[in-house]
C-alpha cells in the first residue's frame, strides 16, 4: 500500500491590510513545478510568465467573496481574476505563496516592548594600550 499525500485548502488571512478587511480567499495547494513557475514568474515578470501565473491562480481557487459592480459574487475564473486591479492579485498571490511556504503571519503590532538586551550596554570600543607596557 503506497503512501498518498493529503491535498490542502488554504484559507488566506490578509491581517494588517485594512483594504483587505474581511476578504476571503480559498486556494488549492501546488505542485513544486507550480511553485516555481509562480516564482519565476514573479521574478521574470514577462507577459507569458505573468499569464500562466495566473492561470494557476484561477485553476487552484476553491472560494472567494469578491463581488463584482452589481454585487454579485464573481465567478472562480480566470475572467474574473484578470478583471480585477493587478494591486489585489499581487496581495492575495504573495498570501497563497506565504501559507504555502509556512511564511506565518506578521506579529500583532501591539507587541509588549521588553527590557533591553544586557548585551547592547557592552562597550565595544577597542581598549586603550596599558600606560604600564
Amino acid at each position: 500500500m503506497g503512501f498518498k499525500p493529503k491535498k490542502k485548502i488554504y484559507e488566506l488571512k490578509f491581517e494588517g491590510d485594512p483594504d483587505l478587511d474581511g476578504l476571503v480567499v480559498k486556494l488549492r495547494g501546488l505542485n513544486t513545478g507550480q511553485t516555481l513557475g509562480i516564482e519565476t514568474a514573479r521574478e521574470d515578470g514577462s507577459e507569458d510568465a505573468v499569464n500562466g501565473m495566473l492561470r494557476t491562480y484561477a485553476d487552484r481557487l476553491v472560494e472567494w467573496n469578491i463581488e463584482g459592480e452589481d454585487g454579485e459574487v464573481l465567478p472562480l475564473t480566470l475572467e474574473s481574476i484578470l478583471g480585477l486591479e493587478p494591486d489585489l492579485n499581487n496581495k492575495v498571490i504573495r498570501a497563497w505563496t506565504d501559507a504555502i511556504n509556512g511564511v506565518p503571519a506578521p506579529l500583532d503590532s501591539a507587541s509588549p516592548d521588553g527590557v533591553p538586551s544586557l548585551e547592547a550596554s557592552i562597550p565595544m570600543d577597542v581598549p586603550s594600550e596599558s600606560l604600564a607596557s
